[in-house]
């Protein structure tokens, strides 16, 4: 919802830019932990599955 008044939308819209920009952040920071920590448990499962002796 805008603001109405002397600048009050362009208020509002730099606020819900600087939401979205954290956001994307945010989700590209969440992707590349789910990468890793992905790729450590292919590894960690690869290592269990090795026969011991």
């Amino acid at each position: 919802m805008a603001v109405s008044g002397v600048g009050g939308t362009q208020t509002s819209d730099k606020s819900i830019d600087k939401m979205t920009e954290a956001f994307d952040k945010a989700i590209e920071k969440s992707a590349k932990i789910t990468e890793i920590t992905t790729e450590k448990k292919v590894a960690l499962d690869a290592a269990k599955q090795r026969p011991n002796g």
